[in-house]
């Protein structure tokens, strides 16, 4: 086989050997398309003879109605009509004959396949007729309208007046092979006792239907009829009584399909054939110069791959270093924030050590001063000093650098950074409601996710603020989705004016002031929660304002 591929190789220069290939794959790719063209135009022949079909159907199906709706309101018309129904209730025979011979010759001109009109008693025995000879029994425990198969079929509305008996209408059935003659333009015939046939009578459907019949007189669902292809339609049909079942056909025309998937096919071909003239003279003619450029291409292609490597390793360098400084001005801006809050958490703690030493000058000044008294101040004083300590080593604790990916308590974080913000928020009459499930456990970064919660919650503060609310307030929600643990931060400052609201995420994109704000806190939230977590933030409006949303793996 080797030797076989060795002698090919051999035999054939590269650009014969491409020729070949371009050649083959294109002649394969073409016959696809062909068969694709092919296959979309019978798919759509076959979906317009389904739709015919359809059609057929509900012209069937709407002409049965309109004709049982109509032939009941002419029998409720003619016996209300003078005279009729009091005729009728005393089995008047003469008198109905004359009274309705009027209104049958009025309806036989409507409508020429009307066979008959029967008056019958309110046992069913027939009193009299107009037109054809009809049943001298009438059942009327079946159906008051349908086909009914006595002698022969026929299509009957039986309209009944009140306990005194019926007056019926029967149809030829060729009226409805007229009536889908004259909307659809397709002629039919019905079959039943598998050999009985009607037809209209200037019809030739009847050759046709011998034609569409095989070996085993089963009716063909496609066939052939002096050169002009046939699709057959059926509808399937029972009696009134559910007791016979006959075959309404109809037969297509379908020539015009046919042509239209030989054309098609017939153009493909000749279009790929003419195709593939033109892409061989093509190869032939610009081979030469493909390959001179390509040559060119590869004597210079490591090269440009090399400076590219260069290139990009100095941008990667560049970004890098930009997305440090970013986190380095993000750490800063929020330890300005941390310090301005310090200084909110430290006021009251410095005004209680002021009271308590001013108390104690006071004592001492009458003395009074005991060494009870002054213990029971030191302890108060060691309590506000203690306080002022823990906060301070609360700061330190929130910007600690976290050296592995833990399991850690969304409830903590949550309390630690509206602990942190509470000061603040009390200052500037900002209500901070906080609901959260039980033992939320989440794995990521602790420090980290509290950074972002207390950014979410000093950007609404500042939102809040710089709008001037009335009544302002900032709602922070958790609680655990399928696998994964949402905190939702709320706030009622109006919303997020930016469009399209994803683009606050941006560096350097800010709804505050440029003195107020630095645009990368949001930004640096993104980062940590997206890439260090593997969660999501995400922003949009409410009706009360912006509603940020944090999505963390649950533990």
């Amino acid at each position: 086989m080797r030797e076989k591929f060795r002698l090919f190789n051999e035999m054939f220069s590269t650009k014969t050997k491409t020729t070949i290939l371009v050649l083959a794959l294109f002649i394969l790719l073409s016959f696809v398309f062909v068969y694709l063209r092919y296959l979309d135009t019978k798919n759509f022949t076959e979906e317009s003879q389904i739709f015919y079909a359809e059609r057929i159907h509900s012209v069937y199906t709407e002409t049965l109605k309109r004709t049982e709706d109509f032939y009941r309101n002419r029998g409720f018309a003619n016996l209300n009509s003078f005279g009729v129904s009091s005729a009728l209730e005393n089995e008047n025979v003469e008198r109905l004959r004359s009274l309705s011979e009027f209104r049958w010759n009025v309806l036989k001109n409507e409508n020429s396949y009307l066979s008959s009109m029967a008056f019958y008693n309110s046992s069913g025995k027939l009193l009299t007729f107009l037109g054809k000879k009809v049943s001298p029994k009438l059942n009327i425990q079946k159906a008051t309208f349908g086909f009914w198969l006595d002698s022969e079929l026929c299509y009957r509305v039986v309209v009944p007046w009140r306990d005194s008996g019926y007056i019926a209408f029967e149809i030829d059935p060729r009226f409805f092979l007229a009536e889908i003659v004259e909307l659809i333009g397709l002629e039919g015939l019905i079959v039943f006792n598998e050999k009985e046939l009607i037809s209209l009578k200037e019809s030739q459907i009847e050759t046709i239907f011998k034609r569409s019949l095989d070996s085993k007189n089963e009716i063909k669902n496609e066939f052939v009829h002096k050169n002009i292809f046939y699709k057959t339609h059926r509808i399937f049909q029972t009696d009134a009584k559910n007791e016979e079942n006959f075959k309404i056909l109809f037969f297509q025309d379908i020539s015009a399909y046919k042509d239209r998937l030989s054309d098609a096919l017939l153009e493909n071909v000749i279009i790929v054939m003419i195709l593939a003239v033109v892409v061989f003279l093509a190869l032939h003619v610009g081979f030469e110069v493909l390959i001179r450029r390509i040559e060119e291409l590869n004597r210079t292609l490591e090269k440009r791959v090399e400076l590219e490597i260069q290139k990009r390793m100095a941008n990667e360098k560049i970004t890098k270093e930009k997305e440090q400084m970013l986190v380095h001005q993000s750490k800063l801006a929020s330890m300005g924030e941390m310090i301005g809050n310090i200084a909110h958490q430290w006021r009251q703690p410095l005004t209680q050590l002021g009271t308590i030493l001013i108390g104690i000058e006071l004592l001492y000044e009458r003395n009074r001063l005991t060494v009870k008294d002054l213990r029971e101040k030191i302890c108060q004083a060691e309590g506000q000093i203690s306080f002022m300590s823990n906060t301070i080593d609360d700061f330190r604790n929130f910007f600690a650098s976290d050296k592995s990916r833990t399991t850690f308590s969304i409830n903590k974080s949550i309390e630690s950074a509206i602990f942190l913000m509470d000061s603040v928020f009390k200052n500037n009459n900002i209500k901070c409601y906080f609901k959260c499930q039980d033992n939320l456990l989440a794995n990521g970064y602790a420090n980290e996710v509290s950074q972002v919660l207390l950014n979410l919650m000093a950007n609404a503060k500042d939102v809040l603020l710089e709008r001037k609310i009335k009544n302002p307030y900032i709602d922070v929600r958790a609680y655990r989705e399928d696998e994964y643990i949402k905190i939702d931060i709320q706030d009622n400052g109006g919303g997020v004016g930016i469009t399209p609201i994803e683009k606050i995420f941006e560096p350097y994109v800010s709804t505050k002031h440029a003195s107020a704000g630095t645009g990368i806190g949001l930004y640096m939230s993104k980062i940590i929660i997206e890439k260090n977590s593997f969660g999501n933030l995400s922003v949009k409006n409410t009706p009360q304002g912006a509603m940020f949303s944090i999505t963390l793996p649950a533990s």
